[in-house]
């Protein structure tokens, strides 16, 4: 009887092994796949993809993407600011300025074709901080402050000379 119970509990550990290995080897297969299709994560690369945005916002950046404005970077789309960003060297943030409305979204498609760059602005309610890397897009999703007043960013990396020079100004009135 003790060598049967023996054999039972033996076999009871290898089969839990075995059902977590299977457990886990879904749970990582399951992880992978959102992450390449970019469907259930917010991140890819530590930057912040389109899928890590609400709908309503990512509609906006589609509808921004294909049917670009004319003479601007930037359109109001179902009540969404959204804001086609470039930084490049040696001048900085193109547009260096943008108007919004108190409490208004807005949405940056932040590009960087030379350097590894970022957006860092410090807002009543907390900080935006993004990266941007040439060759991939970041989306910058945030809310106006609900106050009238001037916000600036900066560049937050070591991008080169004259980086600390690269600042803009969100105008909230």
């Amino acid at each position: 009887m003790i060598k049967m119970m023996g054999k039972i509990k033996e076999h009871a550990e290898l089969s839990w092994f075995i059902v977590m290995m299977i457990l886990v080897a879904v749970f990582v297969a399951w992880n992978i796949r959102g992450i390449i299709s970019g469907s259930s994560t917010s991140y890819r690369y530590g930057l912040p993809l389109l899928s890590g945005m609400p709908k309503d916002a990512q509609t906006a950046v589609k509808y921004f993407d294909s049917h670009p404005p004319v003479n601007s970077s930037c359109e109001v789309i179902n009540g969404i600011l959204v804001v086609n960003m470039t930084v490049t060297q040696p001048d900085g943030f193109h547009p260096d300025v943008i108007k919004a409305k108190p409490n208004e979204p807005i949405v940056i498609i932040l590009n960087s074709p030379q350097v590894i760059t970022g957006f860092f602005l410090r807002l009543p309610d907390g900080v935006v901080n993004v990266n941007a890397v040439p060759g991939y897009v970041s989306y910058v999703y945030f809310v106006a402050p609900s106050s009238p007043g001037n916000y600036t960013w900066r560049e937050p990396e070591y991008a080169c000379y004259n980086y600390s020079y690269w600042t803009g100004t969100l105008e909230v009135s």
